[in-house]
C-alpha cells in the first residue's frame, strides 16, 4: 500500500547506522517529571520510550552528562534551577544502569537513542576573556528573569553576570575535548548509539569557540573561520577515536548570527570542514527564542532556508532542519524537496503523542496543530512550574495515565452544555469511550471564546487548533450536535441523561470603574470579526486591561487603523504571557505596531465620553482621549448557571471556564480527565 508520506517515512543509511525514516526528536523533556535525581527514573524513561513507540528514528535524550573531572562546575551557583529541566549524568555507578534501561527501552521500540552531551569549563573561565565593564551577558533572553523579578521578587534569580572570566588555556582546551570523549565512551558502554552536541546560539562550549562574537582569541583556536573550527573538530574526532567511526554524532550550529557574527555562507564553510568528522548537522537560527516559532511567524517553518542552504552546498554531512515543525506535509516536503536529511523537533511529539504513528498511517489530518504557545517550557510564574501541553492533556502523565484510566463498564447517554474548547474536548473524549453524546451549543457555530481567533493574523495556531476539534466533533458518529440551542434545565432532565457535562464558560468581568456603563464601553471578546461593534469603535481606543488578552486585542485594532492605548495596573505588560522563548517574540510584535501605545503601572480611575483617566504609580493623574474603551480585565466563572443543571441526571460535572476561569490547557485538561472517568 503506498504511503502518504513515503520520503519523510522512508530509510537512510549513514555511515554503517541505518534510520528507519527522518523523524528525530530534539533533545527536550518535561521540566518536572522527575525530581532531584541525576539519572533517568522510571518516569523520564517511559517518556522517551514513548517517543520511540510512536515511531521516531532516533530519540535525543536532555542532558549534559557526566563530568568526571573534580574542576567541573556546569553552572553558576545561582542558577535558577525552577526552570531546569532533568540533567543526566553517568559518573555515578551506582546508578548508570538506569541509563542502560533507558537504552534498552528506545531500543525495544526499534529507535536509536543519543544524549546531549556537554563538558562545561569551570564557572571562570571563558573561550575569551571578558571583563566587568564589558558584561559577558548569555544568549538566554533575560526578558524571563526580568518577569520573576517583577512578578516575585523576593526569589532569586540569575542575573546578566559582570565576573571577569579569563581566557580558558591550551591545557583546558585539550582536557575538555577529552571530557566529551569521556561522556560519549560512558554512553556507548551503556549500550547508546550516540551523542548530540549542542553548538548553536553561542550558548555552550563549542559554540562559543565557532562564533566570533565570543571567540576574539589570537592563538591556533581564534582569528579564522579555520581556527574557530579548530576545537569543536578536536571534540568530534576524540569522540570518533574513542567510540569508533560508527558511533553517530550530531550537531547543533546556527545557520548565521546576529550583526558581528558569522553568516550563512560561513556556516557553509563549517559544513564543509565538519564533513566526515560528524554525522548529522542540525542548523538552527541565531538565537534562541526564535528557534521556538509562534504565532507572530507567519512563516510555519521559518528556519528551513538554513538548512537548504547547507543541504544544497554539496557538503557532505547529512542535514537536519528544525524549528516549527508540526504539520506532517511540511516534513514531507522538505524532504521530498531535497532541503534536508532529516527533520528534527520537540512539540509535534508533545502535542501528540502519537505523532510518528499517525504519519505511519497517513492519517496526517488527525495530527493535533500545536498552539505554538511554548507552554511547555513554562506556562506562566503565575503558576506552579509543571510540564503541560495546551492541546495535549496527558503530556506530563504518560508514566502513569493508563493507570489513572479505567475502561466504562458501561454505555451511557451524555449531555455536554457547552461547545467550546472544553465541552468539544469531552464530548470527543466521551465518544470515544463508547458513550452517547449530545452536545448542546447555544451560537452557530462551535469554539466558544476561540472562535475570536478567526481574525487576527497571528492567532492562526489557536484559529487552526479550533477548527481540529470543530471538524473531529463532526466526524464522530457518536456526537449529536445541535446549535442555536441554548440548554435549560428542563430540556435536559427531559431526555433523562445518565451524565451531564456543564461547559457553560464565563463572562467578561466588569471593574467597579465610574463610567463603566457608558454607551462607548465595550468588551474584549466582542470586538473580534463582529462588525456591528466594530462599526461602532472610534478612532482612539483605549483598552484597560493589559494582560496577553489585552495587549493581543490592541493589536488586533491596532492593525486595523485604531489608535490604541493599552493601560496595565502592573509594572510589566502581558505578564501572565509565557515568558519563556515566547515573551521576547510576543514583545517585538507589538512593538512593530506603530499605532499601539502600552502604559504601565496605570490603574483607571474613570471613563467619559471623550476619554479615560488613570492614576500612575506616584498617583499623579493623566487623561486619555478616547473614542471608545475596551475592557479586557479577565473573565469570571459562570458557575451560577451550571449549578442550575445539577438536579438534572444522576451526575452533573462541571469543566472548563465555569468551574475555574483559566486558558485552552485547563479546560482541555479539566475535560479530558472529566470524561476519562465516565
Amino acid at each position: 500500500m503506498a504511503k502518504k508520506y513515503p520520503n519523510v517515512l522512508s530509510p537512510i543509511k549513514v555511515g554503517n547506522n541505518i534510520f528507519r525514516n527522518r523523524l528525530l526528536t530534539s533533545p527536550s523533556a518535561p521540566m518536572r517529571i522527575q525530581g532531584p535525581e541525576l539519572y533517568p527514573t522510571e518516569n523520564l524513561i517511559t517518556h522517551y520510550a514513548n517517543k520511540a513507540k510512536s515511531g521516531a528514528a532516533m530519540v535525543t535524550c536532555r542532558g549534559f552528562g557526566a563530568q568526571h573531572n573534580q574542576w567541573v562546575t556546569a553552572e553558576p551557583p545561582d542558577n535558577l534551577s525552577r526552570w531546569s529541566m532533568p540533567l543526566l549524568r553517568m559518573d555515578d555507578d551506582r546508578s548508570c544502569h538506569y541509563f542502560a534501561q533507558l537504552a534498552d527501552a528506545v531500543h525495544f521500540y526499534g529507535a536509536k537513542i543519543s544524549m546531549q552531551i556537554g563538558a562545561e569549563v569551570p564557572y571562570q573561565y571563558d573561550v575569551s576573556t571578558h571583563y566587568p565593564d564589558k558584561p559577558f551577558v548569555e544568549p538566554f533572553d533575560q526578558t524571563g528573569l526580568d518577569i520573576l523579578v517583577k512578578l516575585r521578587p523576593h526569589e532569586p534569580g540569575r542575573k546578566k553576570t559582570t565576573l571577569t572570566r579569563v581566557e580558558m588555556p591550551a591545557s583546558v582546551i585539550d582536557e575538555l575535548a577529552d571530557e566529551f570523549a569521556h561522556q560519549a565512551r560512558q554512553l556507548q558502554e551503556q549500550g547508546w548509539d550516540g551523542v548530540f552536541i549542542h553548538g548553536a546560539y553561542r550558548m555552550r562550549t563549542v559554540g562559543r569557540f565557532l562564533s566570533p562574537l565570543t571567540n576574539k582569541r589570537t592563538d591556533q583556536f581564534g582569528g579564522s573561520l579555520e581556527n574557530r573550527a579548530r576545537f569543536p573538530l578536536m571534540v568530534f574526532d576524540r569522540i570518533k577515536q574513542k567510540c569508533g567511526k560508527d558511533f553517530i554524532i550530531e550537531t547543533s550550529m546556527s545557520g548565521y548570527e546576529p550583526k558581528g557574527g558569522f553568516t550563512i555562507e560561513d556556516a557553509i564553510k563549517y559544513a564543509k570542514l565538519f564533513a566526515g568528522h560528524i554525522d548529522l548537522l542540525q542548523v538552527r537560527p541565531g538565537e534562541i527564542d526564535p528557534a521556538h516559532p509562534t504565532g507572530y511567524n507567519p512563516e510555519r517553518t521559518p528556519w528551513l532556508h538554513l538548512a537548504e542552504a547547507i543541504k544544497k552546498s554539496g557538503a557532505d554531512v547529512k542535514v537536519v532542519a528544525i524549528g516549527g515543525f508540526t504539520y506532517p506535509d511540511d516534513f514531507e516536503d522538505a524532504i521530498a524537496s531535497g532541503k534536508a536529511d532529516f527533520i528534527s523537533g520537540a512539540r509535534a511529539w508533545i502535542s501528540n503523542p502519537d505523532f510518528g504513528r499517525l504519519l505511519y498511517k497517513g492519517r496526517g489530518e488527525d495530527v493535533v496543530p500545536c498552539l505554538r504557545c511554548n507552554g511547555c517550557h513554562v506556562f506562566s510564574f503565575k503558576e506552579p512550574t509543571v510540564s503541560c501541553c495546551s492541546v495535549n492533556p496527558i503530556w506530563g502523565l504518560e508514566h502513569k495515565i493508563e493507570r489513572m484510566i479505567v475502561p466504562p463498564n458501561k454505555k451511557r447517554k451524555i449531555a455536554v452544555v457547552g461547545g467550546g474548547v472544553a465541552g468539544m474536548e469531552a464530548a470527543l473524549v466521551s465518544a470515544q469511550r463508547g458513550h452517547s453524546v449530545t452536545l448542546y451549543e447555544k451560537g452557530n457555530a462551535l469554539g466558544g471564546h476561540l472562535k475570536t481567533c478567526d481574525h487576527p493574523s497571528f492567532k492562526w495556531p489557536q484559529k487552526d487548533f479550533k477548527n481540529y476539534l470543530v471538524r473531529k466533533v463532526g466526524e464522530s458518529d457518536n456526537i449529536k450536535v445541535l446549535l442555536n440551542t441554548e440548554a435549560t434545565p428542563e430540556m435536559i432532565k427531559k431526555e433523562k441523561y445518565d451524565e451531564v457535562i456543564a461547559a457553560v464558560g464565563s463572562d467578561p468581568i466588569v471593574p467597579n470603574i465610574p463610567g463603566i456603563k457608558g454607551k462607548n464601553v465595550f468588551y474584549a471578546p466582542d470586538v473580534y470579526g463582529n462588525d456591528a461593534v466594530l462599526g461602532k469603535l472610534g478612532k482612539n481606543i483605549v483598552i484597560i486591561g493589559g494582560g496577553e488578552v489585552g495587549v493581543e486585542t490592541g493589536m488586533y485594532l491596532a492593525q486595523k487603523g485604531h489608535e490604541v492605548t493599552v493601560l496595565e495596573m502592573l509594572n510589566l505588560l502581558a505578564s501572565n504571557a509565557a515568558p519563556l522563548h515566547f515573551y521576547t517574540m510576543f514583545k517585538a510584535a507589538w512593538e512593530k505596531e506603530k499605532n499601539l501605545k502600552p502604559i504601565v503601572n496605570a490603574r483607571c480611575t474613570g471613563i467619559s465620553a471623550d476619554k479615560v483617566t488613570y492614576v500612575d504609580a506616584k498617583g499623579v493623574e493623566h487623561d486619555v482621549k478616547a473614542d471608545s474603551v475596551v475592557i479586557s480585565a479577565g473573565m469570571k466563572s459562570k458557575n451560577d448557571l451550571a449549578l442550575k443543571f445539577y438536579d438534572t441526571s444522576d451526575h452533573l460535572h462541571m469543566i472548563g471556564d465555569c468551574h475555574k476561569v483559566g486558558n485552552v490547557q485547563k479546560a482541555m485538561r479539566s475535560a479530558f480527565s472529566t470524561a476519562s472517568t465516565i
